[in-house]
């Protein structure tokens, strides 16, 4: 037996442990603490956590193709009292049942509002709360068995108003919506799941009178374009997507004003797509609503000078809400345009947390000590004002440079075991 015990012994030291004290170094290297990519946008501020460690690395480079401020803090810096604005723009077309989505990832103590209006009626948003990549469950095959949806437990952050017919630009109270016309707040989990139980049983019938109601128009207009050969047809656009800065914080908002109450009541119907987006985030969902048609929607401006529907959400949790845009309407492409007010939640960077800073660079390495808890923080500084239109995504990338004397402890190991081997 003594024999058999050296054998395996023997095997172990030469055919098992040199090849995982070989292999272990190199999936450190390449795979666990290999380059790092972030996509950011302009006033984002991220800490570089991932592929980071103060043991096996001895330095951290970063670059971008941009210029950006970073800090090397010893210890997690202190949110700020101030919050920084941000306002996105954004304008789409979308055919019948189809969605478009913005995702924020969104912390603690951040604000958003969202105003929102679309040209013809079949428009709504969800709000969601989800994971860092959202599921689609498939939505383009939306067979899904009709049910009420439950919301997330924070949906009353999320509260619809109606302002007045002007607002002024700028900064915005986001805890003063005292001056509101009207505010409509679904308090409990109870009456959401009756208001949209009885949303989805009358989908059917709604929408048949939608649609009923959209032939009687189209035969009129049809009608009309041969009476009035001359008369100039409308032009719809193709699929005009301005995407832009994944934030924190978004508010939600619509043309609440010129509506009917035909439109109030037949507007509401859901049709089997939009069960299928209330059957995929149930439990998630944080906001379903629809907003009213505006034939004045034709362009983002709209929003900054009539009376409309202003969404506010105030975020208690850190993580990912998507804003999901989507249109049901079998005749034309809908129009939406949307304005986000952002209010971002920074850091207080004292001087005695500092060790090291580049400040509008493109390329900065910052020395790791071993065992420390050092962390690096990156801004993306604003280039013209708080106002986008267009896509900002920019990267950085974060390199992991070895510490060597770590890293120098496998091959050592191997060599040790081999020598272990004379002496069996």
């Amino acid at each position: 037996m003594h024999g058999i015990k050296r054998i395996v012994v023997f095997c172990v030291m030469t055919a098992i442990l040199p090849p995982l004290l070989i292999i272990t170094p190199l999936y450190l290297k390449n795979s666990v603490f290999a380059d790092v990519t972030y996509p950011v946008y302009e006033s984002d501020v991220i800490a570089l956590q991932e592929g980071v460690s103060s043991i096996f690395c001895e330095s951290l480079s970063i670059r971008m193709n941009t210029s950006f401020n970073a800090f090397q803090l010893q210890g997690t810096p202190t949110p700020s009292t101030k919050r920084r604005h941000i306002r996105l723009k954004k304008s789409m077309i979308l055919p019948d049942d189809t969605l478009e989505y913005w995702g924020f990832y969104l912390l603690n103590g951040s604000s958003v509002k969202l105003r929102v209006c679309s040209r013809w009626e079949g428009s709504r948003i969800l709000v969601v709360r989800g994971e860092k990549n959202l599921k689609t469950c498939g939505l383009l095959e939306h067979n899904y068995e009709k049910y009420g949806a439950k919301f997330d437990v924070d949906h009353h952050l999320v509260k619809v108003t109606y302002e007045r017919a002007a607002e002024e630009l700028g900064l915005v109270d986001i805890d003063n919506n005292t001056d509101n016309v009207g505010q409509e707040v679904l308090d409990n989990n109870e009456e959401i799941d009756i208001y949209i139980r009885k949303k989805i049983e009358k989908g059917k019938a709604r929408l048949r009178k939608v649609t009923d109601k959209e032939n009687l128009e189209n035969k009129r207009n049809i009608r009309k374009r041969h009476s009035f050969p001359s008369r100039s047809q409308h032009v719809y656009k193709k699929n005009r997507r301005n995407i832009e800065e994944l934030d924190v914080h978004v508010q939600h908002g619509g043309n609440a004003r010129n509506q009917t109450d035909t439109l109030n009541d037949e507007s509401k119907s859901v049709s089997s797509f939009e069960t299928g987006l209330l059957t995929c985030y149930d439990g998630q969902i944080l906001l379903t609503q629809g907003f009213s048609p505006s034939r004045k929607c034709s362009e983002v401006d709209y929003l900054e000078k009539a009376g409309h529907m202003i969404t506010t959400h105030d975020v208690e949790t850190d993580g990912y809400y998507y804003y999901i845009f989507y249109s049901d309407n079998d005749f034309v492409k809908n129009e939406i345009h949307a304005i986000f007010d952002i209010y971002k939640p920074t850091y207080q960077y004292t001087q005695s947390l500092k060790l090291n800073e580049c400040v509008n660079q493109t390329d900065c390495t910052f020395p790791m000590g071993i065992m420390s808890d050092e962390m690096v923080i990156v801004e993306i500084p604003m280039k013209d004002g708080i106002d986008h239109d267009n896509d900002d995504t920019n990267y950085i990338v974060s390199t992991c440079h070895p510490r060597m004397s770590v890293y120098m402890i496998f091959p050592i190991l191997v060599l040790l075991l081999i020598l272990g081997c004379a002496f069996l």
